[in-house]
């Protein structure tokens, strides 16, 4: 293959003709790239837009929620005896409470056995669920769980073996001094989740005996006035208390439907009553208002900010003039200026919040805390057709699919496809341009080297017959 080298048959510098012809078929290309990155940077301009709104749609969203301005908290007067919470359906309120007894899980302990010895007869102990009144159980509606029993269990094998059975006790093995004993727990507190135990040996004969092999494991009622073989321990019992002078249970320290929509939790039993009060949730309605506040500045500033104008240029916004974020936040102020007429408060500067010079919004605690005290006259204010809901309303169109803020997103992203097509465009017209040149100035560099060959000769004929010898 020929090795082609342009230029050196004529002198030619063809290479860099070609270089700076191309050069100059690129230059629209870098007014193009500068047009993208400002189209680019108002896209991520209008990203902050968006995002600020989708913030203040929240937060306007919030302030228009009934339930915003429907909430209750609950306290109580000794949170370290009982502890209390408020939720749908409760009503504000003050109640008295007294607690008499904890919830407890039942609780027993067979006699000591040597560490490590085996119970010594094999058969089945038969767990049941109920409950205990005096000396006698009953059972519970759930079936019962049998658990088969080796003689060479060890008291430890026998409470994996329990444990594993899942039924409704757990058991465990304490050592002492050389001497271990099993006992024997209700997995869930309440009167109703009591529990015997019964032996059976290996004919499936009840063990009666209590002192010896498996019946030592024992707990129930063999109709003598009380239960037999193991040692009770504690007993299971309901949690007991008044609310208002009324008895009230519950298998659990958690007292629920008692109050309506209201959750007391007992942790110890009182001496003298505690008193649960059910009120307004101001803390929650003032945050709510604080971060619709919060959202409405942050994204005023950021559209200021966005659009700023200075007149040496230095520090203009990347959306300088751009009449869509502008008219975003022209109405964005109106909404939250208009009122709500029969309403008390019926703008929100009535409400305490209220503009500053610099277009913000500020909060005058001391009318808020006024508002506050009225949470029904604030859901009418902002909820409803209210303030929040207009504006929340305008938040979520402006991000609609339609919407400005989308719209004008969608347009710049076009722009800057159009005009990296144009680049692309461009680039194929220059690689075709190149390629021309290429072969045009490689022609005349091959026809120049040929006229070079033949004012050489000629001159070297002229020469010749110029000599004197000749």
């Amino acid at each position: 293959m020929a090795i082609s080298s342009p230029g050196v048959g004529s002198g030619l510098d063809v290479n860099s003709i070609v270089t700076q012809l191309v050069t100059l078929e690129r230059k629209p290309i870098a007014n193009i790239q500068s047009q993208i990155s400002t189209l680019q940077s108002s896209i991520s301009a209008w990203a902050q837009i968006k995002s600020g709104l989708a913030k203040l749609q929240d937060a306007a969203g919030k302030l228009a929620s009934s339930g915003t301005w429907s909430a209750l908290s609950a306290s109580s007067s000794a949170a370290d005896v009982v502890t209390v919470s408020a939720g749908a359906g409760a009503v504000a309120g003050q109640y008295q409470v007294e607690v008499q007894a904890l919830a407890q899980a039942q609780s027993t302990r067979t006699q000591a056995f040597t560490a490590g010895s085996a119970v010594g007869e094999g058969g089945t102990l038969e767990i049941r669920l109920g409950q205990w009144s005096g000396g006698t159980f009953t059972p519970g509606g759930g079936a019962s769980v049998s658990v088969a029993i080796n003689a060479t269990d060890t008291l430890s094998t026998v409470a994996q073996k329990i444990n594993a059975a899942n039924a409704g006790v757990r058991a465990a093995v304490v050592r002492s001094g050389g001497e271990e004993r099993l006992v024997v727990r209700s997995a869930d507190t309440g009167a109703a989740n009591g529990f015997d135990i019964r032996a059976f040996d290996g004919s499936n004969n009840l063990i009666t005996d209590t002192d010896t092999g498996l019946g030592r494991l024992a707990f129930f009622d063999d109709n003598s006035g009380g239960p037999v073989g193991q040692t009770l321990v504690t007993g299971a019992q309901d949690a007991q208390a008044t609310v208002e002078g009324i008895a009230v249970t519950s298998a659990s320290n958690r007292f629920e439907g008692v109050l309506s929509g209201v959750t007391f939790t007992a942790l110890r039993t009182t001496t003298q009553p505690v008193t649960l009060t059910v009120a307004d949730d101001t803390e929650s309605m003032r945050k709510a208002v604080e971060e619709f506040r919060a959202a409405f500045n942050e994204l005023s500033t950021t559209i200021k900010n966005l659009t700023r104008s200075d007149p040496t240029g230095a520090g203009n916004g990347p959306l300088r003039g751009d009449s869509a974020a502008l008219g975003i936040l022209t109405m964005l102020r109106r909404y939250a200026g208009d009122m709500v007429p029969g309403n008390t408060p019926a703008t929100l500067n009535e409400a305490g919040l209220r503009f500053n010079r610099e277009g913000a919004l500020d909060v005058d605690s001391a009318r808020l805390d006024a508002a506050l005290a009225n949470p029904s006259a604030l859901a009418t204010l902002f909820g409803n057709g209210g303030l929040a809901e207009r504006i929340r309303n305008f938040a979520r169109d402006t991000l609609a699919a339609g919407g400005s803020a989308t719209s004008r997103v969608n347009s710049l992203q076009e722009t800057v496809k159009r005009k990296n097509q144009e680049i692309d465009r461009i680039n194929e017209r220059v690689q075709r341009t190149e390629a021309a040149l290429r072969a045009q100035y490689t022609a005349l560099d091959t026809k120049m080297a040929g006229y070079s060959s033949l004012s050489n000769y000629i001159s070297q004929q002229l020469a010749a017959w110029s000599s004197p010898k000749r």
